[in-house]
């Protein structure tokens, strides 16, 4: 097995390195501190079986930078790994084409066991998170007037609000414009405007603001 693990956090790339290798000791592990050198490393050595990219790498930019990684290597399984357990993450993350979301809380033998199913191709998420998807409810009023609420303070246009609902889905600008019919560069303006109106200053900021308020 090559495996590429892309986290800024030396002591964790370190500690998933070892356990990969003390369960397959003939495994090969590639270690990378943000996407452009994820990418640079997928690109020199094309026999890399799977990677694990950290929700919140640098260069990321959310769901945006897996869809990066999948434009140009769509046939590596690629899986978002956080410290977050939001079940509205996940569901970005898999419907993104991730091959799996995987918390940073697992235990030891089940992050190996996830990682032995996403390379034979099968998608993986936790139990308890598959539950908590299969459980939501659609919106209701509450959740409408959570949202209207947000739109009044950040006095969003509803374009924009077009645009950050597509945003929660994990897809990139390209798709995103594709789906709203207009120019990618387009897309790219109304989320400097986004920004500015909801005080954030990135892309994953402004998913996570958007899923506590409803937006999604």
């Amino acid at each position: 097995m090559k495996i590429l693990i892309a986290d800024d956090h030396q002591l964790l790339a370190d500690a998933l390195t070892q356990l990969v290798k003390e369960n397959e000791a003939d495994a090969e592990v590639l270690q990378a501190g943000s996407l452009d050198d994820a990418m640079e490393k997928m690109d020199r050595d094309g026999a890399v079986e799977i990677v694990l990219v950290d929700y919140d790498l640098p260069g990321m930019d959310g769901v945006e930078g897996l869809a990066r990684i999948r434009d140009r290597h769509p046939q590596v399984p690629c899986a978002i790994f956080s410290g977050s357990q939001d079940v509205r993450l996940a569901s970005s993350a898999l419907a993104s084409g991730a091959a799996g979301f995987i918390p940073k809380t697992m235990s030891a033998p089940a992050f190996f066991h996830a990682i032995k199913l996403m390379q034979v191709g099968e998608k993986f998420i936790p139990a308890e998170l598959y539950e908590n998807m299969a459980s939501r409810a659609p919106s209701g009023p509450q959740d409408d007037e959570t949202v209207s609420s947000f739109i009044s303070q950040t006095g969003l246009s509803p374009r924009e609000v077009d645009v950050l609902r597509a945003l929660v889905k994990g897809i990139s600008n390209r798709q995103i414009g594709e789906e709203l019919g207009v120019e990618e560069v387009t897309v790219k303006l109304h989320l400097r405007r986004i920004y500015k109106k909801a005080g954030v200053a990135n892309r994953t900021q402004a998913v996570k603001l958007a899923m506590a308020n409803g937006i999604g």
